[in-house]
C-alpha cells in the first residue's frame, strides 16, 4: 500500500519513535504514515499478535523490518512501561518522538457511563500519559536526542 502525505518525505528520517495503541485504530495508521516517512517506530500496545500484524502491513509496504520492533505493553501498570521503555533503548538506542495513542472508553452514550466508569476512563486517559512521559525523561540522559 502506497501512502502520500503532506509532509516531505524523509521528514523523520533516522528518528526513533514510540506510538502506543499501534495495533489498531489511529496508531496503527500513526505507524504507517510515520514509517512511511522514514521513522524507525517501535509499536507499543497490549496485544503482541496485533503488533506483529500491523509491522508485517509496513513491512510489506516495503519498509525495512530493522526499522520496526513490537512492545507488548500495558501503559497501565509502570512496571511494564518502564521494561518497553528499556526495550526500545536497547533496540535502537535513542528516542525522539512519542505518539501517546493509547487509551480508552466506554463504547456507549456519555449519559450511560457511570460516574465511576468516567473517572475510570479520565484516569486512563491522563494518568498514563504522564506515567510514560515521567518514564522517558527519567531515562533520557541514557539516550541520544536528534
Amino acid at each position: 500500500m502506497s501512502y502520500q502525505s503532506v509532509f516531505r518525505p524523509d521528514i523523520f528520517k533516522n528518528q526513533v519513535v514510540i506510538i502506543t495503541g499501534s495495533g489498531s485504530g489511529i496508531g496503527r495508521c500513526s505507524a504507517h504514515e510515520l514509517a512511511s516517512l522514514g521513522a524507525t517506530v517501535a509499536l507499543v500496545g497490549r496485544n503482541l499478535d496485533k503488533l506483529d500484524g500491523v509491522k508485517k502491513e509496513i513491512e510489506d509496504a516495503g519498509i525495512s523490518s530493522e526499522r520496526i520492533s513490537c512492545h507488548a505493553c500495558d501503559i497501565r501498570k509502570e512496571d511494564e512501561v518502564i521494561a518497553m521503555v528499556e526495550s526500545v533503548l536497547a533496540q535502537h538506542n535513542r528516542i525522539d518522538c512519542l505518539v501517546n495513542n493509547a487509551g480508552g472508553q466506554y463504547r456507549q452514550p456519555l449519559e450511560e457511563i457511570s460516574s465511576k466508569g468516567f473517572e475510570a476512563v479520565v484516569r486512563l486517559n491522563l494518568n498514563n500519559e504522564e506515567r510514560l512521559r515521567r518514564q522517558l525523561e527519567a531515562a533520557q540522559d541514557r539516550f541520544s536526542v536528534g
